[in-house]
């Protein structure tokens, strides 16, 4: 799972990596698009200023000055549409580039914590899996009732059938978890319950049951220490002053 997890991680990088330039080679584009269009707007008003220009100036009969005047009118107004349009830009590429690096900050962060807490958790689904499989594979019994070449898996819904089955729980402020997967040997298979409880020392199994598939119905008890874990619960009762009473034959 640890190697899976960095993998996982790495591959999200990369992915992440692809999406900032794919997302400025994007916002490249979008820029040359508005300064073309721009362009050909100033062009078009520019003409046509022009066209205007040349008539009044026909029908007053006005100096050239008039016309470089509204030349540069055009050219101001074309550059302040110009910087509005790229701080409009620049402000949405930097609004987009920021939740791309957020998001993949948020990920990576997830997937560290994953890989984290199987390096250093004392108890884990993948190792309590490994634990599980090591006293199945030990007990004479399984390899009679499933056969040879015995293998453990997860979830089979899953895509890599490594997507282990887990819940932890709470009674009377006491830790528990408990894991379920598969075994399949040449004979039979099963599903597995790896039930554990955390105690003062430490976590303890309380039962491996392997639950068997088909025809006919039973099940493989690998171990079943509910008895001794169960009674650590239990209060302490001190006998030593009550007094039993001797009956009279």
């Amino acid at each position: 799972n640890t190697t899976n997890l960095l993998h996982l991680l790495r591959m999200v990088f990369i992915v992440h990596q692809r999406c900032v330039r794919h997302l400025a080679s994007q916002v490249h584009l979008q820029i040359e698009r508005n300064s073309r269009l721009l362009l050909h707007t100033s062009c078009v008003r520019y003409n046509s200023s022009q066209q205007g220009d040349r008539k009044i100036a026909e029908k007053k009969q006005s100096s050239s000055d008039h016309s470089v005047s509204v030349f540069e009118r055009l050219n101001k107004e074309e550059t302040k549409a110009v910087t509005v349009t790229q701080k409009v830009v620049e402000n949405a590429k930097t609004s987009v580039n920021l939740f791309v690096i957020i998001g993949g900050c948020g990920i990576v962060l997830y997937l560290a914590y994953m890989v984290l807490s199987e390096f250093f958790s004392n108890v884990s689904p993948s190792s309590v899996f490994k634990m599980a499989m090591k006293k199945i594979m030990k007990d004479e019994r399984t390899s009679l009732i499933l056969g040879d070449k015995i293998k453990g898996y997860g979830d089979p819904n899953s895509r890599t059938r490594k997507r282990l089955e887990h819940q932890p729980y709470m009674v009377a402020d006491v830790d528990y978890l408990r894991v379920i997967f598969h075994v399949e040997g040449t004979k039979r298979s099963g599903v597995v319950s790896c039930d554990l409880k955390k105690s003062k020392n430490g976590w303890k199994t309380r039962y491996i049951i392997i639950k068997l598939d088909g025809f006919p119905p039973g099940k493989i008890t690998i171990e079943d220490n509910r008895h001794e874990t169960d009674a650590e619960d239990l209060p302490d009762i001190d006998y030593s002053d009550v007094a039993f009473s001797e009956e009279n034959e």
